[in-house]
């Protein structure tokens, strides 16, 4: 069967179509790859493909792409952060900087409690008013599982041997002159013994003021003024603060005592009652001394400490006796 001349024609020129179509993959592959090497140059040379006969309008849209670097699609979003990275090592600590200039000075303080002084050295015993052999003596404790020493770690220790012996420790120079009348508050703690106790009650020591009376009733310028507690304290123990001022009874010797009607003797009186008998319109009852004391009446032997006259607490302590604020 014979084919027309048109359709030969027609054919032909599709046969040259793929080839120049086969002949552009090659050079584009090429071209992509980067294939330089002697081989490659071997097989295609510019001299196999026509002038004109491959066009950029012949090539597929990927190889434009990667051939035309100047025609960049739209930017994509971007994508989601990843996780952070774990931390990084701690770095070397930095120099230390310059020290800044000195503030200013701040405002001074509230002056601070000066705490316990030492008393004048005028504290120890009176001798006119000791008999016997006594001890009075500053030391440190007694101190017991359930007390401590009231005062700082020492107490005035006293030991009278027998009903015939007394003892008087105190101070003949600081209270001289002294109103008994602004004598508002007074009194003392005690360390006493089971022995002492059995002895006899009350078997304690004493508060004793020597003053001169000035009553208008008695021309007598000289009496003792003694504090005696209403019963023994615990024993073997310290005892709480011992308020002479508001317990006890209180009596005075000599003529003073019957004038006022408040003798030592007999017939005690409350600190109030022997101040208003005092008040008898005289020259008021003034201070000569005061102590701690003991006798006579029976044996004693035990300790004192905190010792208060007015708004002063006197401690007493191995090393000396302090002076200190009440309360």
């Amino acid at each position: 069967m014979s084919v027309p001349v048109g359709d030969k024609e027609s054919k032909r020129k599709d046969r040259e179509e793929d080839g120049r179509k086969t002949v552009l993959a090659c050079v584009v592959v090429a071209l992509i790859t980067g294939a330089t090497t002697a081989t490659a140059a071997s097989l295609i040379t510019s001299k196999d493909i026509k002038a004109g006969a491959v066009k950029q309008r012949d090539l597929a849209a990927g190889v434009k792409r990667k051939l035309n670097g100047s025609q960049v699609g739209a930017q994509g979003a971007p994508g989601l952060p990843g996780p952070a990275g774990p931390a990084g090592p701690k770095g070397d600590t930095g120099a230390q900087g310059q020290q800044g200039n000195q503030g200013p000075e701040g405002p001074q303080g509230p002056e601070g409690d000066p705490g316990p002084v030492l008393s004048s050295g005028a504290w120890g015993v009176i001798n006119r008013n000791t008999e016997g052999s006594p001890v009075a003596q500053l030391r440190s404790g007694p101190t017991f599982v359930s007390s401590d020493v009231p005062y700082g770690s020492g107490s005035l220790n006293l030991l009278v041997g027998s009903g015939a012996e007394k003892v008087s420790f105190g101070n003949e120079v600081e209270f001289v002159g002294d109103a008994v009348a602004d004598v508002t508050e007074v009194g003392f703690h005690v360390m006493t013994t089971g022995e002492n106790s059995a002895k006899g009650n009350p078997n304690m020591p004493s508060i004793t003021f020597e003053i001169d009376p000035n009553l208008e009733a008695s021309g007598s310028n000289y009496s003792s003024m003694v504090f005696v507690p209403e019963g023994n304290s615990p024993t073997n123990a310290w005892s709480g603060y011992i308020d002479a001022a508001s317990t006890g009874k209180w009596g005075l010797t000599g003529a003073a005592g019957t004038a006022t009607g408040c003798p030592l003797s007999a017939g005690l009186c409350t600190f109030q009652q022997l101040q208003d008998a005092l008040d008898d319109g005289g020259d008021g009852a003034a201070i000569l001394s005061a102590a701690v004391t003991k006798g006579k009446d029976f044996a004693w032997q035990g300790a004192v400490d905190g010792l208060r006259i007015g708004d002063t607490v006197f401690d007493f302590e191995e090393t000396g006796v302090f002076a200190t604020a009440a309360d």
